[in-house]
């Protein structure tokens, strides 16, 4: 395995399941990591060899991001983000070139599997509920009083036409 099937790996199981933020983070640790080795003399099959398969990683940082789990986030896309060099738009992004990467650093997400958005939920749901019975009992309370007149207007009315042969 080399360099770019390592990280794809990473980003592969880790998308979905943790914040983007930090997939994009341990996507460029790694990349950071395994570069820096490479300079000091170490072949990149050795430093794939020494972090192992990046399917443990990601289940290790899964596991240890608060709120994290199956489909609990958005997939990290990041198209093009690429791992050849220099001229990668992740390199030009590093660089503070890539305008496109600038912005979606300042995106963010909220978890909503927390408790406090679930009661928030509920109590919305609540609301609703009372309102949608408000309404409904205000138009019976116009509505009763009048339907012994509206039965007899029906009752005057079929006795007028007579009954249809």
């Amino acid at each position: 395995m080399n360099r770019e099937e390592f990280l794809q790996g990473l980003r592969d199981a880790l998308s979905g399941h943790v914040p983007p933020a930090v997939v994009r983070e341990n996507l460029e640790y790694y990349d950071d990591y395994i570069r820096t080795e490479c300079r000091k003399g170490r072949t990149e099959a050795d430093v794939m060899a020494e972090l192992g398969d990046p399917r443990l990683i990601a289940k290790t940082i899964e596991d240890t991001t608060p709120g994290s789990g199956e489909g609990a986030y958005e997939e990290y896309h990041s198209s093009g983000f690429g791992y050849s060099g220099k001229d990668s738009q992740y390199a030009r992004g590093m660089a503070g070139q890539d305008p496109e990467y600038q912005s979606s650093r300042n995106i963010h997400y909220y978890d909503l599997n927390k408790w406090y958005w679930k009661v928030i939920g509920i109590v919305a749901v609540i609301l609703v509920l009372t309102m949608v019975i408000s309404i409904v009992t205000g138009i019976l309370t116009i509505v009763v009083p009048m339907l012994p007149a509206l039965i007899m207007v029906a009752l005057v009315m079929w006795f007028v036409r007579g009954p249809k042969h």
